[in-house]
């Protein structure tokens, strides 16, 4: 395995940055590793430098601090993964917090299954003490697959958040493996991940490699999941038409698909909300999803990154 290097994209976020990185700090069992933490400030002013400058001289392992000025998720891993001297690279978003065996789990996985790239379980809570409640759902992923499990199958519902690649074997590329004209919508990570299994890699689950994402109170919405709904639901679709060539015949099933979901959940909705607020909503953010498959193009495509609203 001999090398991993954390990398933490941020923007604007001070206090769960502290908090990813000393969990990653805090990383154990991971003896015959080298390992480096890379936090990748994606402000156009800088402002996470002195936080990773304060932190590093007494850090048990280099943490160094890299700038990407120009606003987009794509950016950012792009320079992290430009950045890294490690074989392996584990992303791990600026709003989580990893549990202390996170990484050697990964690593542990990885070594035993052979696999490409590893990802593990995220569990949403709220930020300050907060209740998520029926919400925690639409910011966690969790897969009834055991440790070491092969999940190629699940690639349009991983992400990077919680992951870890050979970086010579799925990070090669030209200026960065994600694609930037997705830098404010998102959907590059989805789009790697799709090339990546159309190309042969395979993906393990690494069921103990867990993370918390920490919600704050402006995401707990059914508005902003709504929102959100509606640009999984586009992404689905637009992976296939960024690949070369387009897969159009997937292209229309997926917008079939999204069709049906507009109208069997949308009569749910109506149906149930006398009855059931907490379902009507349920079905209304599945009506959202329907409509971002079928609204994929990119000129109804939402920014949630960049300059826009930060996912």
């Amino acid at each position: 395995m001999g090398s991993v290097s954390i990398v933490i994209p941020t923007l604007n976020r001070p206090r769960a940055l502290r908090r990813a990185v000393e969990s990653a700090l805090a990383q154990t069992d991971l003896a015959d590793l080298d390992i480096e933490i890379l936090v990748i400030d994606n402000s156009s002013d800088g402002n996470a430098r002195d936080l990773v400058e304060a932190i590093a001289p007494g850090a048990n392992r280099p943490v160094r601090y890299v700038s990407a000025p120009v606003p987009g998720v794509a950016n950012a891993r792009n320079a992290g993964v430009n950045a890294a001297q490690g074989r392996w690279v584990a992303f791990l978003d600026d709003d989580e917090q990893a549990c202390e065996t996170w990484l050697s789990r990964h690593v542990e996985t990885a070594r035993h299954s052979g696999a490409d790239a590893v990802f593990g379980p995220v569990t949403a809570r709220a930020e300050d003490g907060r209740t998520i409640g029926p919400l925690a759902p639409y910011f966690s992923r969790q897969f009834d697959r055991i440790d070491g499990e092969d999940v190629t199958d699940l690639a349009p519902y991983l992400g990077t958040n919680n992951s870890m690649f050979d970086r010579v074997r799925c990070l090669q590329g030209e200026g960065g493996p994600f694609d930037t004209s997705l830098n404010e919508t998102g959907g590059e990570d989805t789009l790697l991940l799709k090339r990546l299994a159309e190309g042969g890699k395979r993906f393990t689950w690494s069921a103990q490699a867990s993370v918390t994402e920490w919600v704050p109170e402006r995401r707990m919405s059914w508005a902003y999941v709504r929102k959100r709904k509606f640009l999984s639901g586009q992404i689905r679709v637009m992976v296939h038409h960024k690949l070369h060539p387009a897969q159009w015949s997937r292209i229309a099933f997926w917008m079939c698909v999204g069709m049906a979901q507009i109208v069997l959940y949308g009569i749910a909705a109506i149906a149930l909300r006398p009855f059931s607020r907490l379902r009507a909503q349920k079905a209304s953010v599945k009506v959202f999803g329907g409509l971002g498959k079928v609204l994929w193009m990119p000129r109804f495509r939402p920014a949630l990154y960049g300059s826009g609203l930060v996912s």
